[in-house]
């Protein structure tokens, strides 16, 4: 009798191991992007630091015309928003990014000025990096329009706005 016990216990044991790796079958059939909303693929991502303190502030813009703005305050938390660009902004900075130079990954000439910001833009694959007072003529428009999205220059409207310490 005790015998057969524990071969009853040790099948039902075997048996809760198979499948799925144990986890409600439900719940391993479903996505999870059905959490969250589907979000466009990026286009550009830009950064810029120290312009105005210890900030490191970065502007993602989305393909859709979308973009995400993160404010970070040197340890203190930050500030995040999801945004909507202005009607006609997009093409202009697509024109602007397409004369972004094709080789190297500085575009800055020179020797700016120190205590200006800097810039980090990351574009098709490169990566490239600037010094305010010294960006290079081809890369300027682009950097003007990325820092003004940061500035809230060519934003239509915030959609969805957040906290480091919202509850």
């Amino acid at each position: 009798m005790v015998r057969r016990t524990w071969i009853a216990v040790l099948l039902l044991a075997a048996l809760a191991g198979c499948g799925d790796g144990g986890g409600s079958p439900q719940a391993s059939r479903t996505p999870a992007a059905t959490a969250t909303p589907a979000v466009a693929s990026v286009l550009v991502f830009f950064q810029r630091q120290g312009a105005g303190g210890a900030t490191l502030d970065t502007f993602t813009v989305r393909r859709d015309g979308s973009g995400r703005l993160e404010k970070r305050y040197g340890g203190a938390g930050g500030r995040f928003k999801d945004l909507e660009l202005r009607r006609g902004v997009l093409p202009r900075l697509r024109a602007a990014l397409a004369r972004l130079p094709r080789s190297g990954s500085t575009l800055t000439q020179g020797s700016p000025p120190p205590g200006g910001a800097q810039y980090l833009l990351r574009y098709r694959g490169r990566t490239f990096t600037a010094r305010d007072g010294g960006v290079v003529a081809a890369a300027r428009p682009a950097v003007r329009i990325l820092d003004g999205f940061i500035d809230g220059i060519g934003v239509r409207s915030v959609t969805r706005e957040s906290a480091t310490n919202d509850p």
